[in-house]
């Protein structure tokens, strides 16, 4: 499973217009900021009659939307910037995600921005002609609105969001160009009205859920708990490809930090990974029995487990054949070895998927992945219990885990058509790593593995 960690270098995000007062505190920041906008207007640029209520309406909920992002933005990381379009061509819901953000919000930014006011800090875009697309201005808090903050002890749970701003729960990406795909239009009707009314189940419960997480971010800065509403991405332009769940503040975590800080219900948590989990599905998916134990350690390659599994995932996600070792394994294997001496061992072992092999097979092996996380989740709503998902990983308190442990071992099994494994980690001392503990059905297989 790879680890979407925290970074130590600011992340730009694109503005979030969702974000509101929660609190009195932070309904009188807006208040204040908005009696200062309309006497700045009243001033500088003086109306000739007073605005329609709706007009009002709007220019209130654009500065309710400017001034909590960029507060939360502050209380997140203050170097980053959120990305925004100045452009009076482009607005509402495609170019700033809501339809209350008119061209209205450019003078407000703006005013905002201007050294009277100094709530704000603005970098324009440069004016360029791109086929492709141009540059979108920045913004972020102003030291002015920090102190503000800090001296009124403004914290992300005084901040709340707008569910109906929260996006659809279901994304459809077209195929990567150099790296990088298009979002699509997400199709009406089935199966896409399942995937969405599954992830309005998994989001509202984790909504009401008591998660809470200590320690700081490699920024220092402290963690948004808030932060929880996951989307279910495909791939490809298709709807059985990929449909990972992404989004929760936990996901960003590393693997030690979610055991030692986070919390649910009051307890500690484990971590439950599928053990070997793509490389079951194949076998699933051609209806046969995968061999005993590692299914990474292949006879005549024993000392080069890492590799092995590198290769072998490479060899099920590829859609052509290799011609020479995928990028950073040559250290895990004897540097005179080919790569065919190192695929045809792979090809004995794993002969009953052989077929599966430089078929492109690896988004279906997120799709049928995802498929049983997703199913896991809600069976613990059943039963009125929570887990945190990353992946191939459920997150939950310790007093679940077993519980956990065999809902997710029947889930695969009914689900992929053979049997699951399931590796169980838990936080050791200060310092000290983690360490798999397989329950009773677990064979010899490593936590995390693919």
């Amino acid at each position: 499973m790879k680890e979407l960690t925290e970074d130590a270098a600011p992340k730009d995000t694109r503005f979030n217009p969702s974000r509101l007062p929660a609190t009195a505190k932070a309904q009188a920041l807006v208040d204040e900021i908005r009696k200062q906008l309309l006497n700045y207007e009243a001033h500088r640029h003086p109306r000739r009659r007073k605005r329609r209520a709706s007009y009002q309406e709007r220019f209130d909920r654009i500065v309710t939307a400017l001034v909590c992002d960029l507060a939360h933005s502050a209380m997140t990381d203050p170097a980053a910037w959120r990305h925004i379009s100045l452009s009076k061509r482009r607005h509402g819901q495609d170019a700033v995600g809501a339809e209350f953000m008119t061209e209205a919000r450019i003078p407000i930014i703006e005013w905002m921005s201007s050294p009277e006011m100094g709530w704000l800090e603005l970098v324009k875009a440069e004016r360029i002609r791109n086929p492709f697309g141009g540059q979108q201005s920045t913004i972020r808090a102003s030291a002015r609105l920090r102190r503000y903050l800090e001296d009124h002890d403004i914290q992300f749970e005084d901040l709340g969001r707008d569910p109906e701003l929260m996006g659809d729960p279901i994304v459809l990406k077209g195929v990567k160009v150099r790296g990088k795909a298009k979002a699509l239009p997400v199709p009406e009707g089935e199966p896409v009205a399942t995937y969405r009314a599954e992830m309005s189940i998994i989001n509202a419960a984790l909504v009401r859920a008591e998660v809470t997480c200590g320690g700081v971010t490699k920024l220092g800065g402290e963690r948004d708990t808030g932060d929880r509403w996951l989307k279910r991405i495909f791939n490809d332009g298709r709807l059985d490809q990929g449909g990972r769940l992404y989004g929760g503040f936990w996901q960003g975590m590393s693997v030690e930090s979610r055991l030692q800080d986070l919390q649910i219900n009051g307890e500690e948590v484990v971590s439950l990974d599928f053990g070997q989990c793509g490389i079951r599905i194949a076998y699933g998916r051609v209806g046969a029995e995968p061999p005993q134990g590692d299914l990474y350690c292949v006879p005549g390659l024993e000392q080069y487990r890492k590799g092995v599994k590198t290769v072998l995932t490479a060899q099920l996600s590829m859609t052509k054949a290799m011609t020479r070792k995928p990028r950073n394994t040559s250290r895990h294997f004897h540097r005179s070895m080919s790569i065919r001496e190192i695929e045809e061992p792979i090809i004995r072992h794993h002969r009953p998927i052989r077929a599966l092999f430089y078929t492109g097979f690896g988004l279906t092996m997120q799709f049928i992945e995802s498929q049983v996380l997703v199913r896991c989740l809600l069976r613990l709503i059943d039963q009125q219990l929570i887990a945190l998902p990353v992946h191939d990983c459920l997150v939950v308190p310790r007093s679940s885990a077993e519980t956990t442990r065999q809902l997710m071992l029947d889930t695969f099994e009914e689900m992929v058509g053979v049997q699951g494994a399931v590796n169980l980690t838990e936080a050791l001392s200060p310092g000290s790593q983690t360490r798999p503990f397989p329950p009773p059905r677990v064979l010899d297989v490593h936590a995390g593995d693919w």
